[in-house]
Order: structure tokens, then sequence, then C-alpha cells
């Protein structure tokens, strides 16, 4: 596996490995305005994985359900933290979407 693709796959799966199990908000915001916004959903995340191409995360809700967001090495994907919530963000600049998913710092 070349560097860059090893660098990307660990630094994902291990970053969200301890949110398996937790409560998610999952906010789809569509840039391009030509589709009706979608509304939050509340999802249980069960797992994440990487894909075999190294170019989407596949956010599991149980066994067979996932939501794939594309990952990039630059900032458009990234994780906003702050004391109350921890954020992960994916710009697809493609698609004209924004993907948020985000998980709840419980005290």
């Amino acid at each position: 596996m070349p560097p860059e693709e090893k660098r990307v796959k660990m630094d994902w799966e291990f970053r969200l490995r301890n949110y398996s199990g937790k409560m998610i908000d999952v906010i789809i915001e569509d840039v391009a305005g030509s589709d009706p916004l979608a509304p939050p959903t509340t999802r249980s995340l069960h797992h994440v994985r990487l894909n075999d191409e190294k170019t989407h995360l596949q956010f599991y809700f149980n066994d067979i359900q996932f939501l794939a967001i594309p990952v990039y090495p630059d900032d458009r994907t990234r994780m906003d933290e702050s004391d109350e919530e921890t954020v992960f963000v994916s710009h697809d600049d493609n698609a004209k979407l924004i993907y948020k998913l985000r998980f709840a710092k419980k005290g």
C-alpha cells in the first residue's frame, strides 16, 4: 500500500473508531441549492470502514446499511472539535454537497 493510502486509511479509521456504538447526527447540505434540504437524522454508528478504492468512508448504521462519504487528503475532509461536540466534515465539490456527522460529547 502506498504511504499516502496507508496514511488516509489509518487516520480516519483510527480517529473514528471510538465513535462506534455512539449516536450521531447526520447532516447533508446541498451547496448548489437545487435539491430540497434533507432534514438531519440521528443514527447509531455501528462502525466505519474506508472503501477498497480509498476514496470514501463508509459509515455503517448496522451490518449492511451505510452512508458513503468522499474523503480527501486536504482540508475538504476534517474533524472540527470543540468542548461540546466533534463534527466530521467532508465537502464534495463534484456533487455540491457538504456532509457533516456530529458526535456529541457527554460530560
